[in-house]
């Protein structure tokens, strides 16, 4: 099937109909228009005796140029009988001829008052059914009456037609009107010339026009199929920029509402696939740390319970002192505990992760909490051979849960104390940052891996590097603390982070100014 541009389809609609009305009037004034035209010529011809009838009512023959005007203007030739005398005549010299009843005889009748401009008649004349009418008028035969007032048309040759028709003036006063049929072919010949010629002209201005019109229109239908063939492709960058006020321009403009709709819906969906792909990362991720919470659990709990249960058995086979006995104790005690706090870890981060747990805040002095928590860990620093020095903004009144804001300072400061080696410092300070306090906790111990700095706030997670081993850890743990800390930051609507300096590693997290 032959594909075709809608500029040619658009041209070949309006040649085909431009040929089509040029047909189709053709067809019309050949068939429809000789009726047409013969029907007004008709009709003229009856005003015409109409109006003779009038004027030669009211004037008789003093008429007469106004019977000759509307002979020229009707195109036809008049005769006006009067009790059996023809008293006008339209023809020039207003000379009638009139053949004799009898081939060897023949009279010239003419108007009267004309008879001197008479002349010799032609011999053997045919006479016209008109004027075979008005010799039974002369001759003082009335016509039918039925035909009065009727148009009549007479066709004594192929080649010579006309109308005639004869009408009452008054009483024996006629009216004959005879026009030839000849010059009214000629005029209907004249009359589709001219239509042809005009055809023909406004079929060029056509193909033309619709060249013109087309690529005026095609245009802007190409550049929206563009950017539609662009949609397609997923690519709205592509825009209308036509200022057409027509329904081309109202389609352009939707087509633009469009691409913007369908851009709004392709982010949100491929961000919508974004994070699906992160929520079913994440829940591998949860399922894989679920697995290593499983195993870590069961080797943290493993080894103290190990512990436990060698030397309670111990306890109960070995015949030992008391002093063996008390130390026996004191390691299964100390076993115990280790175990208890790790439990209450688990629980604690097991209510931070569900939601369950609840913060009572309220406004506080920062300054009185870091004065408890370095009394409670100044023996640990003395006996690791540290120190931590404090450099906090006075009068640092915050917002928020204390009981879990020192639970995040005990974190952060234990397990600074782990990984700080003997003889280094250990500093915490403070900044305000317009509604919140910045506090940073900074140990010259050794530099955490970037990769890893992420993942160490996960339950469990332990840096495989010289900074988790050969360390003469103080606390000891489990891999909670700073999993508590994330969550506990988090529930307090607030920021955490860790980065590597020069000569060691820093924590910080931020807590809310309180109001004054």
């Amino acid at each position: 099937m032959i594909r075709l541009s809608l500029r040619i389809k658009s041209g070949l609609y309006v040649i085909g109909f431009t040929l089509f009305f040029i047909i189709t009037l053709m067809i019309a004034i050949g068939v429809g228009f000789n009726k047409f035209f013969y029907s007004v010529k008709k009709d003229g011809m009856i005003e015409a005796s109409q109006e003779i009838s009038t004027i030669y009512k009211e004037k008789k023959m003093d008429g007469e140029s106004q019977f000759d005007l509307i002979s020229q203007n009707l195109g036809a030739e008049i005769l006006i009988i009067d009790n059996s005398q023809l008293v006008y005549s339209s023809r020039p010299g207003r000379r009638i001829f009139i053949g004799p009843p009898k081939a060897d005889t023949k009279d010239v009748v003419v108007a009267v008052g004309k008879e001197e401009e008479a002349k010799a008649h032609q011999d053997k004349i045919v006479q016209p059914k008109h004027i075979q009418e008005m010799i039974d008028l002369l001759q003082g035969r009335q016509p039918d009456e039925a035909e009065l007032g009727k148009v009549k048309h007479y066709r004594p040759s192929e080649t010579f037609q006309y109308f005639n028709l004869i009408s009452r003036i008054d009483g024996q006063s006629y009216v004959l009107i005879s026009q030839p049929v000849a010059p009214m072919q000629k005029t209907i010949g004249i009359v589709q010339h001219f239509i042809f010629t005009c055809g023909i002209i406004w079929l060029l201005i056509a193909v033309i026009g619709t060249i013109l019109l087309t690529n005026k229109m095609v245009k802007p239908l190409l550049e929206l199929k563009k950017i539609s063939v662009a949609m397609t492709h997923l690519n709205f960058t592509k825009k209308w920029h036509g200022s057409n006020t027509d329904e081309i321009g109202e389609l352009g403009r939707s087509l633009n509402t469009l691409s913007d709709q369908l851009n709004q819906a392709l982010d949100e969906l491929q961000k919508s696939n974004a994070k699906l792909k992160q929520q079913l990362d994440k829940a591998k991720e949860v399922e894989h740390m679920r697995k290593s919470f499983i195993f870590a659990v069961s080797h943290e709990l493993k080894t103290p319970l190990a512990i436990i249960q060698g030397y309670a058995e111990g306890l109960d086979s070995l015949q030992s002192d008391e002093q063996t006995r008390w130390r026996y104790c004191h390691v299964i005690q100390t076993e115990t505990v280790k175990m208890d706090n790790l439990v209450k870890s688990l629980l604690n981060l097991s209510r931070l992760e569900t939601g369950a747990f609840k913060l009572e805040k309220m406004a506080f002095d920062f300054g009185a909490l870091t004065d408890e928590a370095q009394a409670r860990f100044a023996q640990a620093v003395r006996k690791k051979d540290i120190r931590i020095t404090w450099k906090l903004p006075p009068d640092m009144t915050t917002y928020g849960d204390p009981e879990q804001i020192d639970c995040i300072m005990s974190n952060f400061l234990s397990n600074a104390i782990d990984y700080t080696p003997q003889g280094k410092e250990i500093t915490v300070s403070g900044e305000e940052l317009g509604t919140v306090y910045k506090v940073f906790i900074h140990n010259q111990g050794i530099q955490i891996p970037e990769e890893c700095q992420q993942r160490i706030w996960e339950p469990f997670y332990k840096v495989d590097t010289a900074r988790s081993r050969n360390v003469q850890r103080t606390f000891g743990g489990h891999g909670l603390g700073l999993g508590i800390v994330a969550e506990l930051v988090k529930l307090h609507g607030q920021t955490y982070g860790v980065y590597n300096t020069d000569d060691g590693v820093t924590f910080w997290f931020t807590i809310e100014k309180a109001k004054t």
